[in-house]
């Protein structure tokens, strides 16, 4: 039985001899003999408070086996808590990792050329064991050109050829940077422009 259900019942207990004892006091009347059942009530409640007091000196309930649960419980939600904020601190490097990454890959093709914006998704090892984390496998790019480079409408075939050929050489230009810089294999660089 745990220790608060035997509270509990001892309560329970004093509670119904407390409401018997007033019961019979009701029901005597006013003679000497209402001063002797007083008295008998009066030990009745007493041993019924005594009681598990006594019981518990004489089981010798072990309080250190008690408090070593309630630590060992403690100990153990304590732990549980630590590995679910290691698992959520590293997600959060990672992620903050990945986006800072992103962020310079961004601004390094900004530099090398004119765009009206540049989405950056990268793909590294995650894994904070390993010893190569944080090695980019592979970097997907989406270029988005600024309206005044896109065609004109001219109709002039010679400026878009020369164009077509300028933006492969940027292109090219901008992956062996990255591979280069990154050390990715140029097959896992891809690029859109829009």
């Amino acid at each position: 039985m745990d220790f608060l259900d035997e509270v509990k019942s001892w309560i329970i207990q004093i509670a119904y001899i407390s409401i018997l004892a007033i019961i019979f006091e009701l029901l005597i009347p006013s003679s000497s003999m209402k001063k002797y059942v007083k008295i008998v009530i009066g030990l009745t409640i007493m041993i019924a408070i005594i009681n598990p007091v006594l019981g518990f000196i004489k089981s010798g309930i072990n309080i250190n086996n008690a408090l070593e649960k309630e630590y060992n419980y403690n100990n153990v939600d304590i732990s549980g808590m630590t590995k679910q904020a290691e698992i959520e601190r590293n997600k959060l490097i990672v992620d903050e990792y990945k986006k800072r990454l992103n962020d310079q890959i961004k601004e390094r093709i900004l530099s090398m050329v004119s765009a009206s914006d540049v989405e950056v998704e990268s793909s590294i090892i995650d894994n904070l064991n390993d010893k190569s984390f944080g090695l980019v496998k592979e970097i997907n790019i989406t270029i988005f050109n600024d309206k005044n480079e896109t065609s004109n409408g001219s109709g002039n075939i010679s400026i878009e050829v020369s164009k077509a050929n300028e933006k492969t050489s940027k292109i090219d230009n901008i992956k062996n940077d990255l591979s280069k810089f990154y050390n990715v294999p140029l097959k896992n660089i891809t690029i859109e422009e829009r």
